[in-house]
């Protein structure tokens, strides 16, 4: 077996490297990209990530990617694609993906700002993200409605982080199931598939 042409880098509960994980494997490209877990406050990883962030994406020649949705295009522009072949489609799909991006982007400053000592803690600022995801249902359940349709796509993939991830870290604070009966219909749905089981955030 020849050497992998990349390094997939990642931790076991990012949402945004649990993606990159799911893309790899659909893309069927998982011997050719090996995956490596990673303490992004590790100064190890430092060296291949200055910015401290998970996931990275490091091919052999030094050629370095670290952002979420970049990886997963070149995952699937070496294997497998999971977006669709009509244009407007494969538009459609990448925007949905997105807006699981921005969903996460603000379940995981809540998540951080949570974890500060109170009194440093700002309510503003934490009431706004609140808000904001409570504010993204309608969008959730309309990513789910299309991804139920494709649920082998990139969008699925990227909506089933996303809720797994809720559930995970901020199920205290969020119950997108109430507001989002298509999503909750959806997660249930993908709950089986081996790439999924496979990729699960660990329990404890």
């Amino acid at each position: 077996m020849s050497a992998p042409t990349a390094t997939l880098y990642g931790s076991l509960t990012s949402p945004y490297a649990r993606l990159c994980r799911i893309v790899r494997e659909v893309a069927g490209v998982d011997a050719r990209v090996a995956f490596e877990e990673a303490d992004p406050f590790d100064p190890a990883y430092r060296e291949k990530n200055p910015f401290g962030k998970v996931p990275s994406l490091i091919f052999a020649d030094g050629l370095t990617c670290l952002e979420t949705t970049m990886i997963c295009r070149a995952l699937m522009s070496m294997g497998t694609s999971l977006l669709p072949d009509d244009p407007k489609a494969s538009f459609q799909e990448e925007a949905d993906v997105a807006m699981v991006m921005g969903l996460l982007d603000l379940g995981v400053a809540f998540m951080i700002e949570s974890r500060r000592p109170e009194d440093d803690q700002s309510t503003l600022w934490q009431e706004r993200r609140l808000e904001g995801l409570h504010s993204a249902t309608p969008l959730i359940d309309a990513t789910a409605d299309r991804a139920i349709a494709q649920p082998d796509g990139y969008a699925a993939a990227a909506l089933k982080c996303g809720l797994d991830w809720l559930d995970f870290r901020l199920s205290d604070h969020f119950d997108w199931r109430q507001s989002c009966p298509l999503a909750a219909s959806f997660s249930e749905q993908q709950q089986e598939r081996p790439v999924i089981i496979s990729t699960a955030p660990p329990v404890g």
